[in-house]
């Protein structure tokens, strides 16, 4: 009896051991074909599909990012240039309405209005009492009341409110596009805008100056920065054909010079 209650009890051990011994390693045969049934899974395969794709995604919006931080430094870097060449231009102006400021009669209400100031740094178109006649326009000597009106855009100019300037400036051209201010008018209403970066607007701004004025003393100076906002905007046949006509008509003036700086840099002999 106590043999078969033994023999009963070794049994159920054995049989109970049977099983943790069929669960050993399998093959590396088995384990291979089972990666291989789960490599044929199509939901792991749409998911690895999907998890490429969003890896490809992660990739372009970094390369966009890249690009987007080189187009803000160069924008950045555009504007500093630019406020640097307003900020010198208006030195310039400053300096010679100082010096002219003390020459003047205590009742004088004249403005002075540089011929080539900011480009030039020569020179200043003084308001007469005479009358000029241009392309299709006839410009007269500016009222007391105009002269008040276009000091006072320049004030806005001087204190660095170039959108408010360039409001003020282009209500001044459309109020008097026949006094003598109006081209210089239009002139700075130009660097107004280049200064804010909208260069179609500044070029439609300079274009005005020297075809609407074109014996203004602005004129030159008007068609070298018509020039660089054709630069600026891409178009560089235009920006070449119009330094060349610059050089063309004013060959002796600075802004001839300055012209055949730009060409060359743009490797034009």
């Amino acid at each position: 009896m106590k043999k078969t209650l033994s023999l009963i009890i070794t049994t159920a051990i054995l049989n109970s051991v049977m099983p943790v011994a069929s669960a050993a390693p399998q093959p590396i045969e088995e384990r291979v074909q089972r990666l291989e049934r789960m490599a044929d899974n199509p939901v792991l395969i749409q998911l690895s599909r999907r998890l490429a794709e969003q890896q490809r995604q992660i990739q372009s919006l970094y390369d966009e990012v890249d690009r987007l931080n080189y187009q803000l430094k160069q924008t950045q870097e555009k504007l500093a240039k630019q406020y640097k060449e307003a900020d010198e231009r208006l030195s310039v102006l400053e300096a010679s309405q100082s010096s002219a400021s003390n020459v003047q009669d205590g009742g004088s209400s004249s403005v002075l209005v540089p011929e080539e100031t900011s480009t030039e740094s020569q020179g200043k178109d003084v308001a007469t009492a005479s009358s000029s006649s241009t392309s299709g326009v006839m410009t007269h000597s500016a009222t007391a009341k105009e002269k008040r009106v276009y000091e006072a855009a320049f004030a806005l100019m001087k204190k660095s409110d170039y959108q408010g300037a360039s409001k003020a400036f282009s209500a001044f051209k459309a109020s008097y596009p026949n006094s003598d201010l109006a081209s210089n008018s239009a002139y700075w209403e130009g660097e107004a805008e280049a200064v804010l970066g909208n260069d179609k607007a500044a070029l439609k701004a300079f274009i005005d100056v020297y075809e609407t004025y074109p014996t203004s003393l602005k004129a030159p100076a008007a068609m070298l920065r018509a020039a660089d906002m054709y630069q600026e905007v891409g178009e560089k046949k235009k920006a070449k054909a119009l330094y060349e006509q610059l050089i063309q008509d004013y060959p002796k003036k600075n802004v001839a010079e300055k012209a055949r700086k730009r060409l060359s840099a743009m490797g034009v002999k």
